[in-house]
């Protein structure tokens, strides 16, 4: 779990990021970044209902993800913030080393 400072929570800030932040691009994910002039990075996590219909299948997608961010944590650049979004591919679910890799390599070119 992300700690509260660690979110991106108001959909002003989320907007914010798409509005003035740049963007990746990977096979299965998108990243929009934008500096936030803060110590702390911010994230927020999108998986929409293109990439499936049930809930608790898109809340298991958010958890890989908060835990791939957490064992990366202290490789990601400081003062950004952050919004990831899961594409809608047909090859969910992804094992949890190909969306570390992927998401790492993201991460990298920021």
């Amino acid at each position: 779990m992300l700690a509260n400072i660690n979110r991106l929570r108001k959909t002003a800030e989320i907007q914010k990021v798409f509005k003035f932040g740049r963007s990746l691009r990977s096979t299965n994910f998108s990243i929009r970044y934008n500096p936030n002039h803060l110590v702390a990075n911010r994230f927020a996590l999108v998986v929409g209902t293109k990439v499936d219909k049930r809930a608790t299948r898109r809340n298991a997608i958010k958890r890989q993800l908060r835990e791939i961010l957490r064992q990366i944590w202290t490789d990601i650049p400081k003062g950004y913030d952050f919004v990831f979004l899961t594409q809608r591919l047909p090859s969910w679910p992804l094992k949890q080393a190909e969306i570390k890799e992927e998401i790492y390599n993201l991460i990298g070119k920021v």
